[in-house]
């Protein structure tokens, strides 16, 4: 399960509500930048701040605007140095931030988020969700303090206790496996290493507070409840991979796909058995539309989840069937701000006719 927006969602401070602009000041610099950000037109509002940035590299709006575009498109490292520019600017810059935690904790940097927000509750400290969520990610980094580590070339795997550290080395080898034949799949691979963190049941619910279904989550790290799991080797690779194929999405297009991508190529790569999807479908009681199936799977319930599962499933399975090799390119397109008719088009599929097929493969009327 793609966690992300879950964790953005938590992250939605009053500081950052209302219009872009009445962040920075009642007349901010570059108004068509805040202008295009406003209306979702990322990589134009990059461009415009960039080009005001060489005029005055130091002003912490326009640093907080390159910021906020560069994080809509997906560019981390990016986001990171502007606001801390902006910030640099601007000592009692709030939003920007607001903005950094949750970028640097999306990106795995727990002490960056609780350092950068640990500030910001010390400028505003009547905000009461700046304070709440910086409780969360306190007792979130004293947990992982306690666990240990198992470092590979591309994988960092954490856990807590004797049991854990023996299903950490299976699921290290799971990731091993998973890293080529999903690479491969996709003609994209993960460049930096991936974080693997190993809760008790209660424990993954507290950080993530991931609904009740959730076998797994992954918001810039891959979290796992693991009591029982080698009870379970199928599911337990099933899971891992599932997750993993969510970190290879993000590297290649960043947070700007929709769910119905995001979890359909996941649920469609985890595994080779697939016959539960038929079984799925014809119990449901109605098909849910591709609309809503774009904004994360969170908000429902257990039976609910399952048929939003496999209508995505069939649909990351067309995607593998109409671009093949140009999955990766696919993806990377979207990370740079095109949407998904945009990007299927470039590779020669029809936007219309591939509907259409997802329609008639899910049972749709």
């Amino acid at each position: 399960m793609r966690l992300g927006r879950l964790v953005a969602a938590t992250l939605t401070f009053a500081l950052l509500a209302g219009p872009l602009h009445a962040r920075c000041a009642q007349d901010p610099p570059a108004p068509e930048g805040w202008a295009a950000l406003e209306r979702g037109d990322a990589e134009k509002a990059a461009a415009i701040f960039r080009e005001e940035l060489e005029r005055r590299p130091g002003n912490a709006a326009l640093n907080y605007g390159a910021g906020y575009a560069a994080f809509a498109l997906g560019r981390t490292d990016a986001a990171i140095s502007f606001l801390k520019h902006a910030i640099e600017g601007d000592p009692r810059f709030v939003a920007a931030m607001v903005l950094l935690s949750q970028i640097a904790y999306q990106a795995a940097d727990l002490d960056l988020a609780v350092a950068t927000l640990e500030k910001a509750a010390a400028i505003a400290p009547r905000d009461r969700a700046i304070a709440q969520q910086l409780e969360r990610w306190r007792g979130e980094a004293a947990l992982h303090n306690r666990f240990e580590e198992r470092t590979t070339a591309r994988f960092k795997v954490m856990f807590e206790g004797a049991e854990e550290k023996a299903i950490g080395d299976r699921i290290a080898a799971i990731l091993e496996s998973a890293y080529w034949r999903i690479g491969k799949a996709m003609n994209t691979y993960p460049s930096e290493t991936l974080s693997v963190i190993l809760y008790t049941n209660r424990q993954f619910q507290d950080v993530t507070r991931a609904p009740a279904w959730a076998g797994g989550g992954y918001d810039g790290r891959i979290r796992l409840p693991v009591g029982g799991a080698l009870r379970s080797p199928k599911t337990l690779e099933r899971v891992v991979t599932h997750e993993f194929v969510h970190a290879v999405i993000h590297n290649a297009a960043g947070t700007s796909v929709p769910a119905w991508i995001n979890e359909g190529l996941a649920s469609y790569m985890e595994s080779a058995d697939r016959t539960w999807v038929p079984q799925v479908l014809r119990r449901a009681d109605g098909r849910i539309s591709i609309e809503d199936l774009s904004e994360g799977f969170g908000q429902f319930d257990g039976g609910t989840a399952l048929v939003a599962y496999a209508e995505s499933l069939l649909a990351g399975q067309l995607l593998c069937e109409r671009l093949g090799g140009n999955l990766g390119p696919f993806l990377q397109m979207l990370g740079s701000g095109h949407t998904v008719d945009q990007a299927l088009s470039t590779h020669n599929v029809q936007p219309d006719g591939f509907y259409a097929e997802w329609r008639r493969r899910i049972g749709m009327k």
